[in-house]
């Protein structure tokens, strides 16, 4: 870093820019250039190679598999158990009937093999001790049988596996076939074998005489197969060299690629050397092209940066500047290139969240003051009001008036609650005691017409709340749901549900038309004006406060069937959002 800074001798941008971008430009050509050389020699290398082996190994699978469905299909005509042993008996009959009905049976069970196995060719059975010796061929054709003259692939016991070479079918003869003579020994002494080719479905690229395109047109590929000690059974290579000769030239001149079978025949493919590699030297000569043009490019397109980037550095510098002192939003210029653009447009939106936030934070301390003010504007002097009422409640018991003193009593509990300079959050339990205080004092003015029940869960009577939550509900119902001169039930209920605190005030009154729901939600009225309880708009002021979005205020009212109110807040044991509003706080 010291060095970069000690001879930095350029002061413009426009000198450092040119001599970067033209650094920037000729480093990506050299590494592109390395990168590219490894990628040709030795990624692509290998992957021609991992290729080619997989491919020989899918045509050794196929073979593979191949000569075990010949053994497979020899299992149905062994003698014992299978279709061989009707031709032993069919062999040993002389009963004109019943070789008859061997013969029927035999060849439509031959047929059905045949039918099951579409890969399996000309099949028979072979009994060298008779004077027709081919029984029971699958096809009609003249077949010129002489086990002696097959070309052995490899022999395991019973079996041996012969090819490839031309079909005994003179009519299926376009590719090679490979063969299992099965012995069947029966009886003391005597022998009789199953023949059955196999045709080369799926290795026909493998079989081609020639050159054979495989999956590389431009590359010539030769197969060669060998037997379990070595020796070429089949190529495909044109030469006049006997077999020994080809095998040992196998490494001269060939990219070879081997896969051995599981009884020890292998699979070799061989690629010319000369067009093995043409591939990687093409894509040398592609890449010096390439290369160049690079260079080219990448000097120009450094020209064209320093050519374009002035003008939206300008106009981004402009922008900030701006910003730093004059919040307003402004129209965005255009840079004429979208990602400056699109900066510009971010930082543009980034201004006005700013200002939106400033706001808000604004709207709420000032939303928050009001409460404050609103609920200075519904106190009174406590302590002279308190006195008052104390001196009217000796009054009455000197007087026996004990119902006036209990009366007064209630009241004065009432009024220390809604009045005292306690916080704004209180517990569960004070809040329900001051409903049940609140409850009892409108009892003896309603003469108890009304019946009120109180239900809390003891677990939940120490999580905090704000205050007057539940009154103002309690003295809607009280006030608007039910008739002066009729009585009423009111269900209080402070319960869990759903990991939720839940505030349940329901009553069987009047009920609320629709229409006046939303109305009585999103109402406007001043505080003062809704009586004794803090009213509703207050309740929704205060959860907005101190739960904002967690917290949820639902009505629910039928005409003639009564309303619930529902308040539901978060299990909060600090309080809402913390927040001390009392309205003595320093």
């Amino acid at each position: 870093m010291n060095f970069i800074r000690r001879y930095a001798f350029l002061p413009s941008l426009r000198g450092r820019l040119i001599v970067i971008l033209i650094i920037a430009a000729v480093i990506p050509s050299l590494l592109t250039g390395y990168i590219s050389y490894r990628w040709i020699y030795i990624v692509q290398t290998q992957k021609i190679e991992r290729d080619w082996v997989a491919k020989a190994a899918r045509d050794r699978d196929e073979l593979d598999r191949k000569l075990e469905e010949l053994a497979k299909v020899s299992q149905l005509l062994d003698v014992e158990g299978g279709i061989g042993r009707e031709v032993v008996q069919f062999i040993g009959s002389s009963d004109s009937f019943e070789r008859s009905v061997l013969y029927r049976n035999i060849a439509q069970s031959m047929a059905n093999v045949n039918f099951s196995n579409p890969n399996v060719g000309t099949m028979f059975f072979y009994a060298p001790d008779l004077e027709d010796p081919l029984l029971f061929p699958n096809t009609s054709a003249k077949l010129a049988f002489d086990p002696q003259a097959l070309p052995v692939f490899y022999t395991q016991k019973l079996f041996s596996y012969f090819g490839p070479y031309p079909s005994l079918d003179p009519g299926d003869r376009k590719y090679p076939v490979f063969s299992l003579l099965r012995k069947l020994p029966y009886g003391k002494g005597h022998f009789l074998y199953a023949y059955i080719e196999t045709k080369i479905t799926g290795l026909e690229d493998m079989f081609t005489p020639g050159d054979s395109p495989a999956d590389y047109p431009n590359s010539p590929v030769f197969h060669v197969l060998t037997d379990p000690n070595g020796k070429v059974v089949y190529s495909t290579i044109k030469s006049d060299v006997p077999n020994k000769a080809r095998e040992a030239n196998f490494e001269t001149g060939y990219k070879t690629f081997r896969a051995e079978g599981r009884h020890g025949w292998t699979v070799v493919q061989l690629i010319p050397t000369a067009s093995y590699n043409s591939e990687l030297n093409r894509w040398l000569r592609e890449f010096g092209l390439f290369a160049s043009l690079s260079l080219l490019l990448g000097i120009f397109l450094a020209w064209l940066i320093w050519r374009m980037v002035y003008r939206p550095i300008r106009i981004i510098n402009k922008e900030i500047t701006h910003f730093s002192y004059n919040q307003s939003p402004t129209k965005v210029s255009a840079t004429g290139l979208a990602e400056f653009n699109r900066i510009l447009t971010n930082f543009q939106q980034m201004s006005r969240r700013i200002a939106e936030l400033i706001t808000d934070v604004e709207e709420k301390e000032k939303r928050r003051g009001q409460l404050e003010v609103e609920k200075l504007l519904v106190q009174i002097n406590p302590h002279f009001l308190h006195n008052t009422l104390n001196t009217i409640q000796w009054l009455a018991r000197m007087q026996g008036q004990t119902n006036i003193s209990k009366l007064v009593s209630v009241f004065t509990r009432v009024l220390h609650y809604n009045l005292g300079k306690k916080n704004m959050m209180v517990t569960v339990r004070e809040e329900v005691e001051a409903i049940r205080d609140y409850i009892e004092l409108q009892g003896y003015r309603y003469d108890h017409v009304f019946n009120v029940g109180v239900r809390a869960d003891p677990a939940l009577l120490e999580l905090p709340i704000p205050r007057f939550i539940l009154q103002p509900i309690v003295e809607n119902a009280l006030y608007h749901g039910f008739d002066a001169d009729e009585g009423g039930e009111i269900d209080v209920v402070v319960s869990e549900e759903n990991g939720r605190l839940l505030l349940r005030v329901q009553d069987n009154g009047q009920g609320i038309p629709e229409e006046k729901l939303a109305e009585l939600l999103e109402s406007r009225e001043p505080l003062h004006k809704s009586g004794l309880g803090i009213g509703l708009r207050y309740v929704r002021e205060m959860l907005g406060v101190y739960y904002g979005s967690s917290a949820e205020l639902k009505m629910e009212s039928k005409p003639g069937i009564g309303t619930t109110i529902s308040i539901r807040l978060p299990f909060d044991k600090t309080g809402g959002l913390g927040i001390d509003s009392g309205i003595d706080r320093g």
